[in-house]
Parts: structure tokens; C-alpha cells; sequence
């Protein structure tokens, strides 16, 4: 890394800008672990793949090999509060800063804007290995939480074409997920889809985790990647949601009240598995012992889309930071009452209290998109309880609602 150093503080979400030099051959190896993860460049942006496209990539390729000059990439970093404080305090002090960026572990990082410079600069250096000592210019967005950086990115490719929400949010996974892990109390992610068959409570496939974001930043159980217009919408959305600083705090803090909810209710087994009795019934037993109900990515969906609605605002009647912030203590403060209410429950306590029996009835419904369905149910059920106020000793009405 050269000895040129730009440093400037983005107050709005309290993040820094550290513009540098570094050579390609140096670049290539800073993120050759955000290029593994996602099994190449293609994994996080669209392949360009129209002759077109093709055709502007091989000219910025054969423009980097006669010498040109790119836009600064953009690699996003979440530090510790610890560091960043360090940042802040030393942010004069050039050296200082650059010997905090050489220790930064390489798995932390995320390209944010340069996917397709970077393969043109593959493509360059395979054609001429002098380049590998060129210097290339990169911008380095450092914070302490997820949020500030996704607010950045959307802001900034906003209107790409090649993008769309999901890509975008995909391209922070690992900071993501990584933040979740120290964040969020006794989670598990594993990587490995066991088809639902959890041995602890706190258990979900780590990409799901994804989807959980895209619901909560948009509001809506259902994410339409497909319908342009309807993305950019849900962009907007996300964009508004994002703009205050503890969103994703937030979602860390509803994501950790989901996981106590399925700890105090994960250990329950109907009757007649403990007594090994068959069980007849002539409706279908998808949600059986405690595990099952969270086990369930549609349960999951719709417990957190209910939430961000609550505390956000339907999607275009959003509430203000303070009203969020009121609306969200006051949610929280009547789930833990509930939750507390739970913790002590029996088995046979649990199984009045789940009523299985419903809510297999109900959910069991012959459409062509179950899986739609099925969050929209959950969805609906989950806001009924939040604006009841977590009053019912049973789920029934949820079911029913």
C-alpha cells in the first residue's frame, strides 16, 4: 500500500473514507477470499453477458493494459468498536491508519463497487504480468455495523441495471452474517440445509439469514427480484429503512427475541410421541413438536416481516426515527412479558399454548404457491399477536386471524 492516504468522515452514517494506492498484484491478493466465497466474480453481479457488454469489458481490459486509469474500487470494512475508535482518533495520522488496514483480516472484507474492474484487471494481468506493479487506486469504507455500509452501497449503484436488492445485500454476507454471530444471543448458523432436522434451538442455514434482512429492510413477505420496477420500489424502501443508523440493530435485537421464542418452545413433544401412540388424523402434520415452528423459513418470514411493519410503517407510510424507536421499545417490552410467561411453561402447557391442531388445519390449503402462501399466513398471524399485545395465553387467534 502506498504512502498516499485520503482520509474523510461521513457524518451522516458515521462512517470513514480512506482513499489509497496499492498495486494490482497486492490488490488481487486483499480479496482473493470475497472472490472464493462466492465461488468467482459472476457469484455476486450478473455475468455480462450481451455482445455488447462483452465488448466494453474487453476494452476497459485492453485500456488497463495501455495504461489507463480507473475509478477508485470500493471494499467495504467492519470493525470493532475498539478500532474504530482508534480510526477516529488517529484519522491525521497516515501511518497509523495504513498499519490498521494491513491488520484488518482479509475474510472481513467486501467489494461493494468494482466487481467487473476486477475482472478486467484478471484479465489484464494474465495478457501482461508487468501490470502486477502498477498501482491501482482503492477506497476503503470502514464502520462498525453492517447498516452504514449497505446504506452506502444502495445509494451508490442505485439505477445500475445489472443489480438487484439481493445481489447487493449478498455482497455483504459474510460482514453479515459475521455481525450476527457476535450480536446475536445463542445463534447457530450452519452452512449445510439439514432439512429441518435441528438438534438446539437458534439453528438456521446461514443464507436464509439473508432473506430474513430482505424482508425486514423491505416490509413485505415476499421479495420480487424479477419485476425491475418492483425492486426499485423495494430499493427505495430499503434505502429508507437503512438511513437510520440502528436498523440493524434492530433486526439483530427481533432476531435474537425469534431465538428465545424458539428456545422456551423447541423441547416440546405431543403426547402421543411420548406415550408411542399413533397418532391418526386425516390432516397433514407439518408443524409437530416444539422445533418445528421456527424450523419453518415461512414461520420465520413472517414473524420478522410482522415486526418491521410494526415498528417501520406499512412500505410508503413510513413512521418517523422517533416514532420507530417508541414503537419498537413498547413491542419489545410487551414480547419479553410474553416470553417470560413462556419460559416457564410445561409440556402439556406448550401444547395448549402452540395448538398445533389448528394451525395444521389452516395452513394446510391447496394453491399453487404454497410457500407465498404460507408466509402471508404467517405474516398475518405474527401481526395479530403484536397488535393484541402478546395478551393470548394460546396461538389460536393468531391461527385464525
Amino acid at each position: 500500500m502506498s504512502d498516499y492516504v485520503n482520509i474523510l468522515k461521513d457524518e451522516r452514517v458515521d462512517c470513514f473514507s480512506v482513499l489509497t494506492n496499492i498495486k494490482i498484484k497486492d490488490y488481487l491478493e486483499l480479496v482473493q477470499i470475497a472472490y472464493k466465497d462466492k465461488g468467482g466474480i459472476e457469484g455476486q453481479r450478473q455475468a455480462l453477458k450481451t455482445k455488447s457488454a462483452i465488448r466494453i469489458r474487453d476494452r476497459m481490459r485492453e485500456d488497463i493494459i495501455r495504461g489507463t486509469i480507473l475509478p477508485p474500487i470500493v471494499i467495504g470494512i467492519v470493525l470493532d468498536t475498539e478500532t474504530y475508535e482508534k480510526v477516529n482518533l488517529l484519522n491525521s495520522d497516515r501511518d497509523a491508519i495504513l498499519e490498521i488496514l494491513n491488520n484488518v483480516p482479509k475474510e472481513s472484507l467486501s467489494i461493494i463497487d468494482g466487481m467487473q474492474r476486477t475482472t478486467a484487471i484478471g484479465e489484464a494481468i494474465k495478457s501482461n504480468s508487468n501490470l502486477n506493479d502498477k498501482d491501482i487506486r482503492v477506497e476503503y469504507w470502514l464502520s462498525t455495523n453492517t447498516n452504514s455500509l449497505l446504506y452506502r452501497m444502495l445509494i451508490l449503484n442505485s439505477g445500475q441495471v445489472p443489480w438487484n436488492l439481493r445481489r447487493q445485500i449478498e455482497i455483504l454476507y459474510n460482514t453479515l452474517i459475521n455481525e450476527i454471530r457476535t450480536k446475536v444471543h445463542n445463534i447457530q448458523l450452519i452452512e449445510i440445509d439439514e432439512n429441518g432436522n435441528r438438534t438446539k434451538p437458534g439453528s438456521y442455514q446461514a443464507d436464509k439469514i439473508i432473506e430474513l434482512f430482505l424482508v425486514f429492510g423491505a416490509r413485505k413477505y415476499k421479495i420480487d427480484t424479477k419485476e425491475a420496477l418492483a425492486d426499485e420500489f423495494t430499493k427505495l424502501d430499503f434505502i429508507e429503512a437503512t438511513s437510520d443508523n440502528d436498523f440493524s440493530e434492530i433486526f439483530f435485537v427481533l432476531l435474537s427475541r425469534m431465538n428465545t421464542f424458539d428456545e422456551y418452545i423447541f423441547n416440546y413433544i405431543p403426547d402421543t410421541e411420548l406415550s408411542g401412540e399413533e397418532e391418526e388424523s386425516k390432516v397433514p402434520t407439518k408443524f409437530k413438536k416444539g422445533k418445528d415452528l421456527f424450523g419453518s423459513q415461512t414461520a420465520r418470514v413472517g414473524f420478522m416481516t410482522a415486526f418491521s411493519i410494526e415498528i417501520f410503517g406499512l412500505p410508503g407510510d413510513e413512521k418517523s426515527i422517533e416514532e420507530q424507536h417508541e414503537k419498537c421499545n413498547k413491542v419489545l417490552t410487551q414480547m419479553d412479558q410474553f416470553l417470560d410467561k413462556i419460559k416457564e411453561y410445561n409440556n402439556d402447557q406448550l401444547g395448549e399454548f402452540l395448538d398445533y391442531l389448528t394451525l395444521n388445519e389452516k395452513i394446510t390449503k391447496v394453491v399453487s404457491k404454497v410457500g407465498d402462501y404460507e408466509r402471508e399466513f404467517f405474516t398475518n398471524a405474527f401481526r395479530t399477536l403484536i397488535k393484541e399485545e402478546f395478551r393470548f395465553s394460546k396461538l389460536s387467534p393468531c391461527w385464525r386471524s
